[in-house]
């Protein structure tokens, strides 16, 4: 049981020190940019208002500046309403009633009312709170007025501070994403691959068929990253004249999606053989082989994920080859494995059914291979090359520009295009 704990405590800071190298730095950095538009803020107030003590100044910058520019523009005027009317209603609660347990009750209640009638939405409970904090450093006597300016100075210093320091282009956070989603789908097909020697049953099965589900369900978070990356390169200028990679990450993680989805037909086909078959439903000459299919498999699917990230970097290596070798070797190892179902097939009802099943297994492996099929990759590059050389930088900044100004005046809808997928 000792020996238990001391494994578990060695993976726990095992992992906490990975975090730490893989996010450190990028926690870091948002730490200090968000703590310099706070005491810039802070700065500009004391300068500029009379009494010298300004809280809600560098609150509105820290509730303003996000991550991106794009992101600060088109949250900043919500975050902004939502501040301000907290401001009004502990200015008005201030002027009429004392600080109670009762009157705190009133405020949060009459806050999260007012801000559910102006659809203020994510930025809700920012009404309440906002009302508590003016109250507590004295909203009785101060003028509306000044707080509702100190509010707005502080939210003008977090725009203009994104501005002058803009935050950094997330191209290679977004191409790690997408390699981390494929090195996932790779280690469930090496995992199975190992296991295939000893045996197929149903449990081994639906744990195979589990481990595809969440990887569809993990695919939803990665296209977060993959918005998060392009807003990004919004009116930023570190990303002119560097090349989008946004298209190019875009179909890698639909090639992903879409092989993950045949990955999970794939287990099903084997649950659903292992079910029907009274013992061990591929004979050991097959299951050798699949299991070479499927190892083969996983290293074709890394090397995907590799050539995707190199692409979002800008790198040329050597992934391209390395997939086109893993693709090959693939295509032999499905060739053989065809063979070896077309031998073991019988013509009684019960092998008609596997044999469906078997149709099922190898169909869901072409679908995987047209997925990560190496020429069309190339194909997709050359055409996102081609129309970044034949746009200006300048062009392209005012495409961005018009793309961002339409979608700051209109809430931004996160796309559902997941859903379906992730029900099946």
């Amino acid at each position: 049981m000792l020996d238990h704990a001391s494994t578990e405590v060695r993976q726990l800071l095992a992992r906490t020190v990975q975090r730490l190298r893989d996010r450190g730095a990028t926690a870091l950095t948002r730490a200090l940019r968000l703590t310099g538009a706070a005491v810039v803020a802070y700065l500009v107030a004391r300068w500029l208002l009379p009494s010298g003590r300004s809280v809600l100044a560098p609150l509105t910058a820290l509730l303003v500046v996000q991550v991106t520019l794009f992101s600060t523009l088109t949250t900043g005027i919500r975050r902004i309403a939502s501040v301000v009317v907290g401001v009004v209603v502990a200015a008005l609660f201030a002027d009429l009633v004392e600080l109670t347990w009762w009157s705190l009750a009133a405020l949060v209640a009459a806050g999260i009312v007012v801000g559910q009638l102006l659809r203020l939405r994510e930025h809700l409970l920012e009404v309440p709170i906002s009302a508590m904090l003016v109250l507590s450093i004295g909203g009785a006597e101060n003028k509306t007025e000044a707080r509702i300016f100190e509010t707005l100075l502080g939210a003008a210093v977090g725009v203009l501070y994104m501005l002058l320091l803009p935050g950094p282009v997330q191209s290679r956070t977004a191409g790690e994403a997408v390699e981390h989603q494929a090195d996932e789908m790779a280690d469930l097909l090496r995992r199975m691959a190992v296991q295939i020697g000893d045996g197929v049953n149903t449990e081994r099965a639906t744990e195979w068929l589990e481990g595809a589900r969440s990887l569809s369900r993990r695919v939803g978070r990665v296209d977060r990253v993959l918005e998060e990356a392009d807003e990004s390169r919004r009116l930023n200028v570190r990303a002119l004249g560097t090349m989008d990679p946004a298209p190019l990450l875009t179909s890698g993680l639909d090639a992903l999606e879409h092989s993950s989805v045949s990955l999970r037909s794939l287990c099903r086909a084997m649950v659903d053989r292992s079910r029907s078959a009274e013992g061990e439903p591929y004979p050991e000459p097959t299951r050798e082989v699949l299991a070479v299919l499927l190892q083969d498999l996983a290293d074709a699917v890394s090397a995907f994920g590799r050539l995707v990230r190199e692409e979002a970097e800008g790198e040329v290596g050597a992934q391209a080859q390395r997939l086109a070798q893993a693709l090959e070797a693939v295509g032999e190892a499905r060739v053989r494995l065809t063979e070896l179902l077309l031998i073991d097939r019988r013509d009684d009802a019960v092998d008609g059914v596997r044999w469906e099943l078997d149709g099922v297994l190898l169909a869901n492996v072409a679908r995987i291979l047209r997925e990560i099929d190496i020429e069309e990759r190339v194909r997709q590059q050359d055409r996102q090359r081609e129309q970044q050389q034949s746009r200006p930088p300048a062009v392209q900044a005012v495409d961005r520009l018009r793309a961002t100004s339409r979608e700051a005046v209109r809430p931004v809808r996160r796309r559902r295009r997941r859903g379906s997928n992730q029900r099946r």
